[in-house]
């Protein structure tokens, strides 16, 4: 009786009916929570899988946007292609497919056929298939066989601002130049057939649906691209010319930034990109005019004689002393003309590109009056220009610059900046005194070619002030008259410029017949308000000389731009003095320096001496040759 009672007492059912109902409520409760979880929070997501598992899904490749010129010239395009499938269940006539495959691709029957006939719910017959193709296909009415789209971009013009536009992947998304720097805006939104069939991809009766595809944005740039074909055709004659290491040309609105051209040597066809070839790759799809800093030369002295007028350094009236060079801490720095200038003002020193005038001119503003100035023109920071990879100049600290170091900068040594850099801070000393920022971007058409986004204008920061900017082109004018700038004269324009002739260095040393030959140049009309910079890399022989490499052929593109923008010439009489009549070069060989140098002096011809003799052992052009006052010409002694 007693075991009986603890029996009792120890089992008592009803102590675990809370915990069993605990549990079911915790039971129904997580069925609950999942079920919500699946109709609420999952069921967009489930809903889109089971439609992926009962209708086919083809996609159609949205087309990628245009870029095209100012003028409306297509420079980047996509054109159509097709890839076309066979459904093996889909197919009853499976012979009859083979046959056609076979006569419209001139494929093997016995392959075909054996191809559509696997255990398989697709496979693909023909890739790149054209429209006439398919047209035959479906024009037979046979079963089984589908299609989806596969654009694909070309360049119509192949070889043609290769580094502007740069190219796409494989799978069409930019990698460099404007493809890459715009491309969220260029690519579109694909579309998709979407077809009912079961589990072993047989169609099922019902309709099919259509998701059309959303074309890219149309990039419509500042670039022309007659101009462009000019300097192409510019660059091309001084590769044949002087079998340079690379050539660059920048032409420029100096009133807007608007890139109007810019074209490199060497590049690639943009239809056939070498990507089997890496190093070639890289180094020919980067642009040099705005990834790559070089030393400009006596360009540089544009920025110099700027800052120093329109600081009151110094004066237009302001007379120098060039007896070949300027003993600065020290140091011994020469003058281009090493027996000097002699007495000369500072308009002169200007024409001459005298070494010594521009040393004087950036010791007497100082170094944080000058470095101040090159800050304000933006050469020590990006321009902004919407290219990738864009870097910025390259100067010695502020803290760390000696007075030799600032004597140096004065004429362009020392110092390294970017193409585009120079072309948008010497643009501030030509338009009047205000900043710009280089770009390509003018506006985003969509596929119906109306405008959604433009280009806004901003007024730029003023650098130095207009009465500055407008003696710094009476100045640059003389170059191009009477100066080493001659080669670049067009009668009946104005055109101010002027010459540059660096020296390359290697490893810290100057190496030994390596130059960088320049020009840039500025036509002051309002019709074409460009600014042209022609850069030639390390020309081959001893012509080397800015004003005989690359002046005359930034006159060449002057000449082909005004006539193909058909800007009218003025007259003003000065043009007979400038030029002169033809006349046959007289021979000078033999002849002391002296003697040739006072010859050429009376013909009114600009000259460059090669080499530190004092008999004139050749020349060119060579004697007899037909020339006028605008040519160069160049003494070997």
């Amino acid at each position: 009786m007693k075991q009986k009672q603890e029996f009792n007492q120890q089992y008592n059912p009803t102590k675990r009916l809370p915990a069993v109902l605990l549990l079911v409520v915790f039971l129904f409760l997580a069925v609950f929570a999942k079920m919500i979880a699946v109709m609420i929070f999952d069921g967009a997501a489930l809903q889109s899988r089971a439609l992926d598992q009962w209708l086919r899904d083809v996609p159609t490749d949205a087309p990628r946007g245009s870029i095209v010129d100012a003028n409306g010239a297509v420079l980047a395009a996509t054109a159509t292609r097709y890839n076309l499938y066979v459904r093996p269940n889909d197919a009853p006539d499976k012979p009859a497919v083979a046959a056609l495959l076979s006569e419209v691709f001139g494929y093997d029957y016995d392959d075909v056929l054996a191809k559509i006939s696997k255990r398989a719910s697709e496979v693909t017959v023909a890739t790149r298939v054209d429209k006439e193709q398919l047209n035959r296909i479906y024009a037979s009415g046979l079963k089984g066989i589908y299609y989806s789209e596969d654009n694909f971009r070309y360049y119509p013009y192949g070889d043609f601002m290769t580094q502007v536009l740069g190219f796409c992947s494989s799978d069409g998304y930019g990698q460099t130049g404007l493809e890459a720097y715009y491309d969220k805006y260029l690519t579109g939104v694909n579309g998709r057939l979407l077809t009912p069939s079961d589990l072993v991809g047989r169609q099922l009766d019902g309709n099919s649906y259509y998701q059309p595809s959303v074309a890219g944005l149309t990039l419509v740039t500042t670039l022309d691209s007659g101009v462009q074909r000019i300097v192409d055709g510019a660059i091309a004659a001084a590769v044949a010319k002087f079998s340079p290491k690379a050539v660059q040309c920048i032409v420029m609105n100096y009133n807007t930034g608007g890139i109007v051209a810019l074209s490199e040597y060497p590049s690639f066809d943009l239809n056939a990109v070498p990507r089997d070839d890496l190093e070639a790759l890289f180094s020919r799809s980067k642009s040099n005019c705005v990834a790559s800093v070089y030393e400009p030369g006596s360009t540089f002295k544009i920025l110099t004689a700027a800052a120093a007028l329109d600081s009151g350094a110094i004066s237009p009236t302001d007379r120098f002393y060039c007896n070949g060079a300027k003993i600065v801490d020290g140091k011994r720095i020469r003058c281009w003309k090493a027996k000097g200038h002699g007495s000369i003002d500072f308009g002169g020193g200007v024409e001459g590109s005298c070494n010594v005038v521009f040393m004087e001119s950036a010791l007497r503003m100082g170094t944080a009056t000058f470095y101040d100035y090159l800050r304000r023109f933006g050469l020590t920071s990006k321009t902004g220009v919407d290219m990738t990879g864009e870097t910025s100049g390259i100067f010695i600290a502020e803290k760390d610059v000696k007075t030799v170091d600032l004597a140096r900068v004065g004429f362009g040594q020392a110092v390294a900046v970017t193409p585009i850099g120079l072309v948008a801070a010497t643009s501030a000393v030509i338009n009047g005194g205000t900043t710009v920022t280089p770009h390509l971007y003018s506006s985003l058409k969509d596929a119906d070619g109306r405008v959604v986004a433009g280009a806004t204008q901003t007024e730029g920061e003023r650098v130095i002030s207009s009465s500055t900017s407008d003696e710094m082109r009476l100045l640059l004018m003389r170059v191009v008259t009477a100066g080493s700038g001659k080669s670049a004269y067009v009668p009946g324009y104005e055109i101010a410029g002027k010459t540059g002739t660096a020296q390359k260095y290697k490893d810290g040393a100057i190496a030994s017949g390596k130059y960088i030959s320049s020009f840039l140049g500025f036509l002051l009309n309002d019709e074409t308000p460009y600014a042209v910079l022609f850069i030639v890399d390390e020309p081959q022989g001893y012509m080397y000389y800015g004003s005989l490499v690359a002046a005359p052929l930034v006159g060449d593109i002057f000449r082909s731009v005004l006539a193909y923008r058909c800007v009218t010439p003025h007259f003003t009489g000065e043009e007979s003095e400038v030029i002169g009549d033809p006349f046959s070069l007289p021979d000078f060989t033999g002849m002391t320096l002296t003697q040739a140098k006072s010859l050429l002096s009376k013909l009114g011809l600009y000259f460059e001496v090669d080499g530190e003799g004092g008999e004139v052992l050749g020349q060119y052009p060579d004697a007899g040759v037909t020339v006028d006052k605008r040519n160069a010409v160049l003494l070997l002694t």
